[in-house]
């Protein structure tokens, strides 16, 4: 049994890792050039290097190239972390079926950036799920899917993290399914329950202290490092967030509600207190602000600083 292992990733790794233990043969690991790889990429040649596994990079997995590649690996199955589509003419390759992992119980939250969104909506519990890959998004025959806890103070790091220990363990479970059960195909997914999420941007992690504590909360802890860092605008100026969390102060609901959403409570070095809608958050921002946000009294919405004189922003 031949697993071919695409992908960029830490979690990747723990894919091929969970295959060369389950005693299987793994004549390849694919990953990307450098100049190509996503903020979470991992050092998939060292791992090839240390455990006698060919390695190749390429641009395009769609490409003739690439196709000549896999088919020359004669994979019964491809194993995808992709940061990318693979078209059709890739996932018909394998003697078996190509592989492919999201983390949330599909059919639901089927879709773009569902880590960030996990996060910024307050999941507790997903699956990552492992799936017999077809031309759509995500909709292919359930294989395996293992429970994954989110701990609501987890940043985006600590998460990824407890994805990839998942994907190691599924495909384990995987491995050992297709021992058992060489002709396993999976469990069709009731397409009528999917969703799908959008993909998220800049104006997804940009914070406004009309927003509750905890989804400002979350939403920081949504892109922490090593992503790129939610945002605040003031002024001209847009400013990394790295952290947050909610103020715990011995204070009434009633002086709560006295405060306007953005009143700077304190701000000292890299670090603020500032109210939002219902409660204090503090935030640790990437680096000392301007001089004028120390020296604030407000932080308005971001509208206000878009319009107008304010719509020159610096990084």
């Amino acid at each position: 049994m031949r697993f071919v292992v695409l992908g960029t990733s830490e979690f990747t790794i723990n894919l091929a890792r969970a295959v060369l233990e389950s005693g299987l043969a793994l004549p390849a690991l694919v990953s990307m050039p450098e100049h190509a790889r996503p903020d979470n990429s991992a050092d998939i040649a060292a791992f090839a290097k240390n455990n006698n596994v060919a390695y190749h990079e390429v641009d395009n997995i769609n490409s003739a190239e690439s196709l000549s590649l896999l088919t020359t690996l004669m994979p019964d199955y491809i194993l995808c972390s992709w940061p990318k589509i693979l078209q059709k003419e890739v996932l018909s390759i394998p003697r078996k079926y190509c592989i492919g992992t999201h983390p949330t119980q599909l059919p639901f939250n089927r879709g773009r950036h569902p880590l960030h969104w996990i996060i910024v909506l307050g999941i507790r519990q997903t699956m990552l799920s492992f799936f017999h890959m077809d031309e759509g998004v995500d909709s292919g025959k359930l294989l395996v899917q293992v429970p994954v806890e989110i701990n609501p103070s987890d940043p985006i790091g600590k998460v990824v993290s407890t994805v990839n220990g998942a994907a190691y363990h599924g495909t384990r479970l995987l491995c050992q399914r297709l021992i058992e059960d060489p002709s396993y195909n999976g469990i069709a997914q009731d397409q009528s329950l999917a969703n799908h999420w959008r993909k998220r941007t800049p104006h997804d992690v940009t914070v406004d202290f009309r927003m509750p504590a905890a989804s400002i909360v979350r939403t920081v802890l949504s892109f922490a490092p090593p992503y790129p860092c939610a945002r605040l605008i003031f002024g001209g100026h847009l400013i990394k967030i790295v952290d947050a969390s909610i103020a715990r102060l011995n204070l009434t609901n009633d002086e709560l509600q006295r405060m306007e959403p953005g009143k700077v409570i304190s701000a000292r070095g890299n670090k603020i207190r500032v109210k939002a809608a219902d409660q204090l958050v503090d935030l640790v921002l990437e680096s000392n602000p301007p001089l004028e946000l120390l020296a604030a009294k407000y932080i308005h919405p971001p509208s206000k600083y878009l319009s107008g004189s304010d719509t020159r922003l610096q990084g």
